[in-house]
Order: C-alpha cells, then structure tokens, then sequence
C-alpha cells in the first residue's frame, strides 16, 4: 500500500517538491512510520518545504529546502544550505535532546531531512497564541529552555566554513531583520551586537511558529537561521514576539514578559535586562520589522489600529534615543485601541 500512495503522491505537492527522490524519502520514512496513511503541509515556515507524514506506527516531519524560498518565491536560495541546518539539528539535539528534534535520515541528493515530530498537538505555539493568551508557566519555561541553549552552545565553533557565517549574520538576521526598516538605530544596534564579547552560536529565528510549549514539552524547530551572533539577538527576537502577540491584550503584557526575562538567567550575563538598552532596541527593531513586513510576510498578530500604534510608537521610541524595556512595554501597553 506504501508504494499505491507513493504512485499517487507523484502529482502532489510532496511529489512536485521532491521530483525524482519522492521514493528515496518514502524509503528513509518507512522504517519510523510503518504504512504511509496521510501527507499534511505544514504552514508558517517561509524557507523550505515541511510535510508531516502519517503512518500506522507515528509521524516524522520531511523538510525539503529548493532553490527559491518556500513561501517568497522571488527569493532565490541555494538548496545545499540545508546541510547546514542539518548539522545545527544534529549539534543541538546532541546537547539538548529534550529541546531540539532528531534527524532520522539526511538525504542531500534531495536537499531533504526527515526529523521527529516533536509537536505533540500537530499546532506550533503561534497557533494557540492565535486563539489565546500565553500563560506565565510558558513564558517561564520559555525563558529557562532559551538560557539553557545559550549556555550549552556557547565556546561551539561556526558551523559555516571561511567568512560565511559572518555574511550570512549581516544578510540574513541584519539585513532582513533589524537593518530592514532603515532606521540609524537599529545599524547602530546591529553594530553594538557585532561588537560584544562572548559571541556564540544563536538560533537567530526564534518565534512562536517555530516552537511547541504543548503538553508541558517545550521545542524549537527550524534551525536554518543559526549562526554566530549575540545571545542578546535571540532574546530580543524572542520577547519581541510575546509582546506582539499580546499587544492587544496590555493586561497580560507585562506579567508574561516579566516572566520571560526573569526565566532567562544566562550565567554571566553583563547587564540586567531591565537596564539594558540594547536589548530594549533589538526588541523594538524585530517589532517594528514583524510590524512593516516588507520582505518577510508574518501574519497579523493585533488589530490594525493597534498595529499601527504600535508602529509609529517604536518609530518615536528609536527616534528619541536610548530606552529600556520597561520604556518599550509601557509604549506597547499604550497602542491599544480603545
């Protein structure tokens, strides 16, 4: 019956993905499935191709990667890059097997992995942000599970050859990200993450669709964006999205942020994270990119009114200079539209 369905997945959107190595990848999923029953795109991910695949003994996820980005096609991208998400998975899951997915199979000839499915409800966190407020043993344990990462990968090594890992800091995580609103602050942010000590491996995409907190597990997927930064990008990138999902909800703010940071007590960090400005500047900068979405498409997580509130607050807020966390949350608190 595995090989009827694979005849039949030629015409759909895993066979198109996939071409002539459709089989070649039924074949590494077979032994961690049994019998192939269903095929189920996943969405959220902009990069690569991700399928869950359903079988009579579980689900793997297979995660193709092509030559133009999944869901911004006029984005070109190399397909062998793969290999290097691949050994971020395999780094990450080594140290932290509770925390990060496990390749089963890594066929390069197909630019294709297939991982366990580590989403305990088939739903990412942004989809139940999308129904609900977060609660504070999430964000809790969200900021505990992002300082162990810090903790286990810091002293690791690039996983990109020569100077690659730099350009793809600057391209992908700046230029996309904080450099992708024009704003002189965010170079200046961009310059002083670049110039701290202690520059470590970062997962550089950490955001509600790339993780699960369900059933008491706490996961992230989607390590394509890793590379050597400042652990103060991730942690930013991190909130900035707690307070953009909770931008219409000012009561829960500040609770579930609070509780976030509080949980992220990297050893040896150098600055509270009340104080620290740069942080509160990453944080506004990966709002304001979330918010104005020029490049990278993400789903409206506020009202429009709130939304564009909150923009031009963060637009004042980098205007005026140096500001704090609390500084950001109390502009957040206000853009809410009565």
């Amino acid at each position: 019956m595995t090989d009827l369905l694979a005849t039949d997945l030629t015409e759909s959107d895993l066979g198109t993905v996939l071409g002539p190595h459709l089989h070649q990848v039924l074949a590494a999923c077979r032994p961690h499935i049994g019998r192939l029953a269903r095929v189920e795109e996943c969405t959220g991910g902009n990069v690569s191709h991700v399928f869950r695949l359903y079988g009579e003994a579980g689900t793997v996820i297979v995660k193709v990667r092509g030559r133009r980005f999944a869901q911004i096609a006029h984005i070109a991208t190399d397909p062998a890059l793969i290999s290097v998400e691949h050994r971020a998975l395999a780094l990450h899951h080594g140290l932290l097997p509770d925390l990060f997915p496990k390749v089963l199979a890594f066929l390069p000839e197909a630019h294709a992995m297939v991982m366990t499915d580590v989403f305990p409800d088939g739903r990412t966190w942004r989809e139940h942000l999308d129904q609900r407020a977060a609660t504070i043993e999430e964000c809790t344990r969200l900021g505990a599970a992002l300082a162990r990462i810090h903790y286990a990968t810091a002293g690791l090594p690039p996983l990109r050859d020569g100077d690659g890992d730099d350009r793809f800091r600057v391209e992908h995580a700046y230029g996309y990200c904080l450099r992708a609103c024009g704003h002189r602050a965010l170079d200046k942010a961009s310059r002083r993450l670049d110039a701290l000590p202690g520059r470590q491996l970062v997962l550089g995409d950490a955001c509600p669709k790339n993780l699960s907190l369900a059933a008491g597990r706490t996961a992230f997927v989607d390590l394509d964006n890793v590379h050597t930064g400042a652990p103060q990008f991730d942690l930013g990138y991190l909130l900035a999205h707690v307070v953009l999902h909770h931008a219409a909800r000012p009561e829960r703010l500040r609770p579930l942020a609070t509780a976030f940071l509080d949980a992220y007590t990297l050893p040896g960090s150098a600055r509270p994270w009340r104080d620290d400005d740069l942080l509160a500047t990453v944080t506004g900068g990966v709002l304001l990119y979330r918010l104005e979405a020029r490049t990278v498409p993400y789903p409206a997580a506020a009202p429009p009114a709130t939304a564009d509130r909150l923009r031009h607050t963060l637009r004042r807020l980098l205007d005026a200079g140096p500001f704090t966390v609390p500084d950001l949350l109390d502009a957040a608190e206000g853009s809410v539209t009565v």
